[in-house]
């Protein structure tokens, strides 16, 4: 199975994007009260760690390299033909 290195770009953003939401609870607390809060952090907690999970993944299957330019143009993050 191949898939493009660019799902695993994109997962990385996304979990960027939460981890940045999760370090942000202390001001969750202030805008919807610290039950929502607590709701709020194991929910962005789970996602985190799921989209971490199918990135570690995404990041264990191989692409291939071919000298097939079609390839080459299929895949522009991933290994290029030597």
């Amino acid at each position: 199975m191949i898939v493009s290195p660019k799902w695993g770009v994109y997962l990385s953003i996304i979990a960027a994007i939460v981890s940045v939401l999760v370090l942000c609870g202390a001001e969750f607390t202030t805008l919807f009260g610290a039950t929502s809060t607590n709701k709020i952090l194991a929910a962005l907690g789970i996602i985190n760690a799921v989209i971490n999970g199918v990135n570690g993944v995404l990041h264990m299957i191989p692409a291939s390299v071919s000298s097939s330019p079609t390839t080459a143009n299929q895949f522009p993050l991933g290994p290029k033909a030597a």
